[in-house]
C-alpha cells in the first residue's frame, strides 16, 4: 500500500491505496473521523492541511471533460470530492465504503455547473475505503478514482 500523502495519481482503476497521517498541524480542526460526516471541508477548516490523493475525469459527448479530485485531511480524518477542471456540468461525489467495499456506507454529491469549482461535504472515519466519482450530466457517464484506505 502507498501513502496518500506522498500520492497525486494512480492510473490504474484497480489500484487500492493507504491513507497515513502527517505529523501534528498547527491549528484545531473543526471536526474529526466520523464526526465529520456530511460537515464542510472549508468551515471545519479541513481544508488547511489537505492533499490531492487521486485525480479522475468525466468526459462530456460534446468532447470537454470535468476533473476531480479525492482530497484528504490527515488532522481531520476526513475525505471529500473537489472538481479541478470543470468544462461541462456534472455531478460529483465522494463515497465511504466497508473495507471489503461490498457495503455504500456514506456518499456526498454536489451538481457542478458549466466553468465551476465546487466541493462535497465530507466522509470521515478510520477503517473506510473511499473514492471520488464524477457524472457528466448530459450522457450520464460516470468515472470513479480508485478506492483509497482510511487506515484504522
Amino acid at each position: 500500500m502507498k501513502s496518500l500523502a506522498k500520492m497525486a495519481l494512480v492510473p490504474v482503476a484497480a489500484a487500492v491505496v493507504s491513507l497515513v497521517p502527517l505529523g501534528g498541524t498547527a491549528y484545531a480542526a473543526g471536526c474529526n473521523g466520523t464526526g465529520c460526516e456530511n460537515k464542510g471541508p472549508v468551515s471545519m477548516g479541513c481544508d488547511k492541511d489537505a492533499h490531492t490523493v487521486l485525480v479522475g475525469e468525466v468526459y462530456s459527448t460534446a468532447g470537454g471533460r470535468t476533473d476531480f479530485e479525492l482530497r484528504w485531511s490527515n488532522s481531520c480524518w476526513a475525505g471529500w470530492a473537489r472538481t479541478g477542471d470543470s468544462v461541462y456540468a456534472a455531478t460529483i461525489s465522494v463515497e465511504k465504503w466497508n473495507p471489503d467495499r461490498t457495503t455504500l456506507i456514506s456518499r456526498r454529491t454536489v451538481d457542478v455547473k458549466d466553468g465551476q469549482h465546487d466541493w462535497t461535504n465530507m466522509v470521515g472515519g478510520k477503517g473506510y475505503m473511499v473514492r471520488a466519482c464524477g457524472k457528466e450530466k448530459t450522457s450520464g457517464k460516470l468515472s470513479c478514482t480508485p478506492f483509497a484506505g482510511t487506515d484504522s
